[in-house]
């Protein structure tokens, strides 16, 4: 699973790695993924986890859980809560956009205090896939079809904060490449018991519909 990080060199040896950890399977299993080769690949880690205040005790227990089990495998661990409601008012966003906007400032000011070069997210390849249905619907050219790439300058990213400082500051995305449905495999051959954000299943929300309604219906 860690073929594609190899290949594009997505984790340099000695590189300090902020990893976001929602506590689901797909980041979950990149957290256990990555502390079980920490040696090999030479990587000091820290987990970040971030309440968006927006599902009251479920999300008070995911934030319980990642802290929990970063500290069962030794891995520093920094849990904050911002309020992604309020935010989207502020800025006249969808809650998706703001929610996206607020995680990755928050990964990018973790990534600034531990001095890190790089964070990494879960992203899989049905989440690609998802990606550029979303674009090609909206009206996209090359670059949107392309989707999500393996590694990002976090400071060419839209996030809705400044982020001319962090020239030096990766984004990357180990399983890009992995389905969801071998992702949910690893957690279960490795007894891990991922959380489950039921908002996922919210059809309302575009990416659900996509996910959950149009893609089955094409395959």
């Amino acid at each position: 699973m860690l073929a594609l990080a190899e290949r594009e060199g997505l984790l340099p040896a000695g590189c300090r790695v902020v990893v976001g950890v929602s506590g689901g399977p797909d980041s979950l299993c990149l957290l256990h993924l990555l502390w079980t080769h920490r040696d090999a690949l030479g990587i000091h880690m820290h987990a970040a986890h971030l309440d968006h205040l927006l599902r009251g005790s479920e999300a008070d227990a995911d934030a319980r859980f990642v802290a929990r089990q970063a500290d069962r495998w030794g891995i520093p661990c920094t849990v904050e809560s911002r309020d992604v409601r309020a935010y989207a008012r502020e800025r006249r966003l969808a809650l998706e956009e703001a929610a996206r906007q607020q995680r990755y400032a928050f990964l990018a000011e973790v990534a600034r205090a531990q001095h890190a070069t790089h964070i990494a997210v879960a992203h899989n390849a049905d989440d690609q896939s998802e990606t550029v249905l979303m674009h090609w619907l909206r009206g996209a050219g090359l670059a949107g079809l392309r989707g999500m790439l393996p590694a990002t300058r976090l400071s060419s990213m839209h996030i809705g904060a400044p982020l001319h400082d962090d020239e030096n500051l990766w984004l990357v995305r180990p399983l890009l490449d992995t389905p969801r449905a071998e992702i949910e495999r690893y957690c279960r051959r490795h007894g891990l018991s991922p959380r489950y954000d039921r908002s996922n299943l919210d059809t309302t929300l575009y990416r659900n519909k996509l996910r959950h309604e149009l893609l089955p219906y094409l395959e």
